[in-house]
């Protein structure tokens, strides 16, 4: 797998390209439904959100195999010696193939390369399919994040880290 970063040029196309994947994922997960999703997903994503990470040094950008994108991902390297894994998401057509472990295990890489001892991410509480797959990664779920976020709408995640 290879991820190819994205400039801040690009953040009105990572937000059009995750739109369709993220409410395919979250519309009949999240509490509230299609409605919050998108206030979630346009409070999030949208593309001054997406250049602001960037500045303050999250890297996004798109995973490849064999020259096909795959899907999305962002990550962020941070001054205490931690990894936060912020987006990992494929299209549809590409998932049950073992490619988020094949992510998991670049992130590790580059996490280890960089000297961070520990990895972390949030997981929506609901997301059983996404909270197995960490598990299985050897992640571990420390406490939960329940976060009013606006709109009505309430963030409710757990917590998930692995030690490298």
């Amino acid at each position: 797998m290879e991820f190819r970063p994205c400039g801040p040029e690009n953040a009105e196309e990572i937000m059009e390209y995750l739109h369709p994947i993220w409410h395919e994922v979250f519309d009949d997960m999240i509490a509230g439904g299609a409605e919050a999703a998108e206030y979630i997903f346009t409070t999030w994503t949208n593309p001054e959100a997406i250049r602001e990470s960037m500045a303050a040094g999250y890297e996004w950008g798109y995973a490849y195999k064999d020259g096909e994108r795959l899907g999305l991902y962002s990550f962020h390297l941070q001054d205490d010696g931690r990894f936060y894994i912020n987006k990992v998401y494929f299209e549809p057509r590409f998932r049950g193939r073992g490619l988020g472990n094949e992510a998991l295990l670049k992130m590790t890489e580059i996490a280890r390369e960089a000297g961070c001892t520990q990895m972390y991410l949030n997981v929506y509480y609901a997301n059983e399919r996404a909270r197995r797959a960490y598990e299985r990664a050897g992640f571990d779920h420390c406490y939960r994040c329940l976060q009013n976020i606006g709109g009505g709408v309430t963030r409710n995640d757990y917590v998930y880290y692995r030690f490298l």
